[in-house]
């Protein structure tokens, strides 16, 4: 028989909704759309759709990262079709594109992956999406927490209740529960946040077991160490850090961790200068915010406390000697930016940037060899 033909390729944009999906396809070589439909969002038709196209083409599929999170990419190369996950907030968009349409993001989303202009994403395993989900469930418990603490406050404010010592101590706790207001509608308003609240802390610790059993299995020990060797992380912000970004080496750069997680300087260059503005905040929320939050410390003097030393013993020399020129680094660039009278705000922003680049380094590192 004669030689097979080689396959065209034929690349399709999905814009996935929960009922359905608007499609565009187009193939290589060509500079039109050869298809743009929308259909049901259902796996017979799917299937039968993408079925007829692969008898002509090899096709190659991608949708963008969003409330169905890795459930579709999974279906797909179970069927046996190549289809990639984009992260949406590295879609390029034109300046002023302000049109919502899902054909027309289907069509720009098809003409971007056939040019090879979109990052992919790497889908976490089924396991890793669980833990990080932990992870996560833990962290919002802890803003709703947050929140009826401020309610709280108010509301016993309101009723001329004030606490001059530093609250949500055991003694503030005891002085909350033994309040008298004024009328029992009230009094079971208290009542009402106080036992929410207590729920909620219950929770969390309870979640924070759970974390620590995960970050001590056998999988997650050796990166929790890693990064608890680092001033200002502790179990959470590790378990944070390693679920959102599930590998590390996937970034060539520090700079691609950086832009991963929002905390490059977005960019305004209209004319012959180049003027940086404030970060892009693209990216991964979570674990910009536990960066900035992590490196609160190095304006303090940089000293390897009793904690410390005990997480630089557990790793080793080449990753402890990152951790501790982290700590000189950083607390040293931050007083430095202080002193050129920059606000704390930017320069925490401005050391976590470089903090990230501490931990792309201690993580990307060979694997010591065996002695």
């Amino acid at each position: 028989g004669g030689q097979p033909v080689e396959k065209k390729i034929a690349y399709i944009g999905i814009d996935y909704h929960s009922e359905t999906l608007s499609l565009a396809v187009k193939v290589e070589g060509t500079k039109d759309i050869s298809d743009a439909l929308t259909m049901k969002n259902n796996d017979k038709s799917i299937l039968k759709y993408m079925k007829k196209l692969s008898k002509e083409f090899e096709v190659r599929a991608c949708y963008e990262a969003s409330c169905n999170g890795y459930t579709f990419q999974r279906k797909m190369e179970n069927w046996g079709f190549h289809c990639d996950v984009i992260a949406p907030s590295l879609i390029p968009k034109k300046p002023g594109d302000k049109r919502k349409n899902d054909y027309r993001d289907a069509i720009n989303l098809t003409r971007l992956y056939a040019n090879g202009q979109l990052t992919t994403v790497h889908p976490p395993t089924e396991e890793q999406e669980s833990i990080r989900s932990i992870v996560r469930c833990r962290l919002s418990l802890k803003e709703n927490e947050k929140s009826v603490k401020l309610q709280i406050n108010s509301f016993v404010l309101s009723h001329g209740f004030r606490w001059p010592h530093s609250k949500w101590t055991l003694k503030h706790r005891a002085w909350l529960s033994a309040l008298t207001l004024r009328d029992d509608f009230s009094q079971q308003v208290l009542a009402e946040h106080l036992g929410h609240l207590e729920y909620l802390s219950a929770r969390i610790s309870s979640l924070d077991n759970v974390i620590k059993e995960i970050a001590d299995s056998e999988i997650y020990a050796p990166s929790v160490k890693k990064l608890k060797a680092f001033k200002g992380l502790d179990i959470l912000s590790a378990m944070i850090l390693i679920t959102e970004i599930t590998d590390f080496r996937r970034f060539p750069t520090p700079k691609s961790l950086m832009a991963f997680l929002g905390l490059i300087p977005s960019e305004n260059s209209s004319g012959p200068k180049k003027k940086g503005g404030p970060i892009t905040k693209a990216g991964n929320h979570r674990c910009r915010t536990q960066l900035i939050e992590s490196v609160q410390h190095a304006m303090k003097k940089p000293m390897i406390s009793y904690k410390m030393k005990h997480n630089l013993e557990q790793v080793d020399p080449a990753s402890a000697n990152i951790a501790i020129k982290c700590m000189h680094r950083l607390n040293k660039r931050f007083w430095a930016l202080a002193m050129k009278g920059k606000s704390r705000n930017k320069a925490l922003t401005a050391i976590a940037r470089e903090f990230v680049g501490f931990i792309w380094a201690m993580m990307t590192q060979p694997e010591p060899a065996a002695i």
